[in-house]
């Protein structure tokens, strides 16, 4: 693992000995989320969003001036990550190694097979302008390996873990993925809650089911959202989700 891996651990864990490490590592993705708040990054700071305030002091209430430095110094080795090795997965690394050690079957998929899987997809040339949709995304390390290939698309991931769909949200905002990631149960058709991540503009913001594009969609339609632009105004293709 990288060295910024190993720092993000050493925070968590130590922080994980006196509140446990799942709620750490639960509360660190909270307060991400949150941190990169749409609202936040347009208005600098100026105007918050109530709902996402309290959700931060919520996360964010146990511990001292102290401890949240060291979650502080968690968020920044995440952004170092990501300029060092974009579009790898750390967060869900540290999930499988530290938290769930193969817990009811939590193993991800390892990069290199969705990086295999990517390169079929794209064996034919590029794709671009289309939606690639994973309803049992992880960490999104799937979806993360497609915008390597090309970014210029619409990414959609769904899980029923809500510490993985807080996951993928993270991964999706910090390596610039545009879409929307839903917490829920795909098979038995049960929302939790969801987000669309640099929708309109650079951010993150939380959604209902009936905003979500994943809830209402059937394949083969048009979007019931869309992205104004991905880059260089390339609209999204409304043709059906590319299924992992």
């Amino acid at each position: 693992m990288t060295e910024n891996f190993n720092r993000l651990a050493k925070n968590i864990k130590h922080l994980g000995i006196k509140y446990g490490l799942s709620k750490v590592f639960n509360d660190f993705l909270t307060m991400g989320i949150c941190s990169y708040h749409r609202d936040n990054l347009r208005s600098r700071l100026r105007e918050q969003n109530a709902d996402n305030e309290t959700l931060y002091l919520n996360a964010t209430g146990p511990y001292s001036e102290e401890e949240l430095e060291l979650f502080v110094e968690c968020m920044a080795y995440l952004q170092l990550n990501v300029l060092d090795n974009p579009y790898s997965d750390i967060l869900g690394e540290f999930f499988m190694q530290e938290i769930t050690r193969g817990l009811n079957g939590q193993y991800f998929t390892p990069e290199h097979l969705c990086s295999f899987l990517s390169e079929m997809l794209n064996r034919h040339g590029k794709i671009e302008g289309k939606r690639f949709f994973d309803p049992a995304c992880g960490s999104a390390r799937m979806l993360l390996q497609a915008a390597k290939r090309n970014h210029k698309n619409y990414f959609y991931g769904a899980d029923n873990s809500g510490t993985c769909a807080k996951m993928s949200v993270l991964n999706f905002f910090f390596n610039g993925l545009v879409g929307e990631v839903a917490w829920m149960d795909s098979l038995r058709m049960e929302w939790y809650g969801g987000w669309r991540i640099n929708t309109d503009g650079v951010g993150i913001i939380p959604i209902e089911k009936e905003e979500s594009a994943i809830w209402n969609e059937a394949p083969g339609q048009k979007p019931s959202v869309e992205p104004k632009e991905i880059e260089n105004n390339t609209k999204l293709s409304s043709q059906q989700l590319t299924l992992f």
